[in-house]
């Protein structure tokens, strides 16, 4: 153990020493909060939105108004997710068969590339509650 590492360990038993009662260790609630708020954010939604952010907002922008950076390099232009009439049109299983598949399985645009062999299955599913949660927001 490095001198650095030993420091560390002595410092928290010397705290936690002085939070205890009756030779009892006390629960930190902060870190409860902490622990109970990292629980609480990783749902389908915000793995979704990290997936999101990393493949899709490069087109369709990071609040998902198709207007990604590369989107004017597109035609036609990439969907304007947060248009909830839009999204309303869409059965879910056609985003999950877009997002696998590729734009041009599903009659879209060709450009939209095929992610099932880069996402796994339950990826595209927290992509589609995500994206369904774009158009939720506007």
């Amino acid at each position: 153990m490095t001198r650095r590492a030993a420091g560390v360990v002595v410092l928290a038993w010397a705290f936690l020493a002085g939070c205890t009662e009756d030779s009892q260790p006390k629960r930190d609630i902060v870190m409860d909060v902490a622990a109970a708020m990292g629980e609480g954010f990783d749902t389908p939604a915000s793995r979704g939105g990290e997936l999101y952010s990393r493949y899709c907002s490069v087109c369709h922008g990071a609040t998902g108004k198709g207007d990604g950076f590369n989107a004017f390099n597109l035609n036609p232009k990439p969907r304007n997710f947060s248009d909830t009439a839009f999204v309303r049109q869409l059965d879910t299983t056609l985003i999950r068969e877009a997002i696998s598949r590729g734009g041009r399985a599903v009659g879209l645009s060709g450009l939209m590339p095929p992610w099932r062999y880069t996402l796994t299955k339950r990826d595209i599913d927290d992509l589609v509650i995500y994206v369904a949660k774009l158009s939720a927001t506007e």
